[in-house]
């Protein structure tokens, strides 16, 4: 005879995937970033139609032919004649090559150019859904399966990502943002000269970089990490710095315009908030200063935007090293969407890496409610997919290009503010410090006379608990010690009735399973229901 299951032997079990599901994710992704570039060239038909053949290009002809440091020498076409290429010359080197192949095909029209230079890039997009897959399950080693093919799926097919490749053509953007997070996922296993050499490498791929790793240095000074600090800041300027001074010192005139003079004087886009104060009429009149002003002021109030958020993100007691650092670099990307004068639609990817890491790995230590869901990542995920649709095209009127500006400005504002407000959603006793990312878990249990180690924290008494540590990011929920019942004589076929104490009680919490029913170790990839139960028209850049 059979004994009856009990309830927790009832509940469902962990949900596996097989090792196929990711690959044919992945093979749908390239999918539809290949298709994607083929259909989007059809619409280039000169040549600032795109910032590839206006700028990118012309620069990568200069190396073509010999002359490595001139790249700065280019110039828009058109309207933009006097644009220069402001981006950094990491993504101008590696697309060279690719432009020779093209020459060498004969590719002769923009999008044929286009086409043969961006399609080895696509690769990056899923090379960023499998990195974003590493970091989770290193900042929460018990993250279910299911979890992590979300978010891969998500990176990997995500409108936001396949934009900057296609229409816009932003080929360094997916290799910036792999540079990015695996800068900080070498930070926060104290890497630091690791770090360093990634964020360095990160910057010269794309300046917004700059941003996010600001807010780290912020961290670490506000923590006096001395030493962690001059090395991931000092291998990190020594990479940009020793990078950059050829072109300083052999063109200086046409690096230091297309690098530090020409963004103050660039014109206010109709995207951003500063369009209230955006003016071209008479010179001499008031309006026209506070444009001028309002010009040179939005990469300084980004700064300082970051600054005073990691400032008081530390004062909080967020660390670099710990979990939560992810949510103040993930504001710390907002902040440029939000604070520029210029606003494109894949601006909008960059903030939406970090907060899906952040969130993705913190649903299980914040309190009850809403911000157990991945509400921030897919709401963010709708709402710049939709300003994606229209943020980028030429405004109709005053009125209509400050009203579509005050929209932008108050989304991401939103977003930062949720963001700042689950963070300190984190349940009782749960710390965002330096040791917030892959603690040791033990558990004892008393049974037979002895101790067992089943490895989950506990008290070994349920009348003085020992404090949980203040960096810890993994609490399971108190339990008090099991007292096994005498050992009684009894048939094999019979089940034994439970007493009170063996019993889970109704009220515990789903998620993290109780430890009185797992005594072995756990194992990674957990069941779905546990996790999501509520216990508790100017220049491109």
């Amino acid at each position: 005879m059979r004994a009856e299951p009990t309830p927790s032997e009832e509940r469902a079990g962990p949900i596996h995937l097989p090792a196929w599901a990711y690959t044919i994710v992945t093979v749908a992704s390239l999918l539809i970033g290949v298709t994607a570039v083929v259909r989007g060239t059809s619409q280039i038909h000169v040549a600032q139609d795109s910032d590839l053949t206006n700028f990118f290009f012309k620069s990568a002809t200069y190396i073509l032919h010999g002359d490595l440091w001139h790249i700065y020498a280019a110039r828009g076409s058109g309207l933009t004649s006097t644009y220069p290429n402001f981006n950094p010359p990491l993504s101008i080197f590696l697309m060279a090559p690719l432009l020779a192949l093209a020459n060498a095909l004969h590719a002769v029209s923009y999008g044929a150019q286009i086409t043969i230079v961006t399609l080895p890039f696509v690769v990056l997009v899923p090379v960023l859904a499998s990195i974003t897959v590493r970091v989770l399950r290193r900042l929460y080693p018990e993250i279910p399966e299911t979890q992590q093919f979300l978010a891969f799926a998500v990176i990997a097919l995500s409108p936001l990502t396949w934009q900057s490749l296609t229409p816009w053509y932003h080929v360094e953007q997916p290799l910036m943002l792999c540079l990015l997070v695996g800068t900080i996922a070498a930070l926060q296993a104290r890497r630091s000269a690791l770090a360093g050499l990634l964020a360095g490498m990160a910057i010269l791929t794309r300046t917004t970089a700059l941003m996010p790793l600001v807010a780290l240095g912020v961290l670490l000074l506000m923590e006096r990490q001395w030493r962690h600090l001059f090395r991931f800041g000092g291998v990190a300027a020594a990479v940009s710095v020793l990078a950059m001074i050829p072109f300083f010192l052999v063109y200086p005139k046409d690096t230091i315009y297309s690098l530090v003079t020409w963004r103050g004087s660039s014109q206010i886009g109709g995207n951003s908030i500063w369009s209230i104060f955006a003016y071209s009429g008479d010179t001499n009149s008031i309006r026209h200063l506070l444009n001028a002003l309002a010009e040179r002021l939005d990469t300084y109030s980004v700064v300082l935007f970051i600054v005073v958020v990691a400032f008081l993100a530390a004062r909080r007691g967020v660390s670099a090293f710990g979990t939560d650092a992810w949510g103040v670099v993930a504001i710390a990307c907002l902040a440029v969407p939000m604070l520029t004068k210029t606003v494109w639609p894949y601006y909008y990817l960059e903030p939406f890496v970090p907060l899906l890491i952040w969130e993705f790995a913190t649903m299980y230590n914040r309190r009850g409610g809403v911000w157990r869901w991945p509400v921030l990542s897919l709401g963010y995920l709708c709402v710049a997919a939709t300003l994606s649709q229209y943020i980028g095209f030429t405004s109709v009127g005053y009125f209509d290009r400050v009203s579509v500006g005050l929209l932008e400005f108050g989304a991401m504002l939103a977003f930062a503010i949720f963001i700042w407000m689950r963070m300190g959603a984190r349940k009782p006793g749960v710390g965002s410090g330096a040791r917030g990312n892959a603690p040791e878990r033990k558990q004892w249990r008393l049974g037979q006379g002895h101790m067992f180690d089943t490895g989950v924290p506990q008290s070994p008494s349920p009348v003085s608990p020992q404090p949980a540590s203040a960096g810890s990011a993994y609490l399971p929920p108190t339990v008090p010690p099991v007292k096994s019942a005498p050992q009684q004589k009894r048939p094999v076929h019979r089940q034994p009735p439970q007493t009170p104490s063996q019993q889970v009680a109704p009220s515990q919490p789903l998620w993290p399973p109780d430890p009185v029913e797992r005594q072995n170790p756990p194992t990674p990839g957990g069941g779905w229901p546990d996790l999501w139960a509520d216990n508790n028209q100017p220049p491109r850049r």
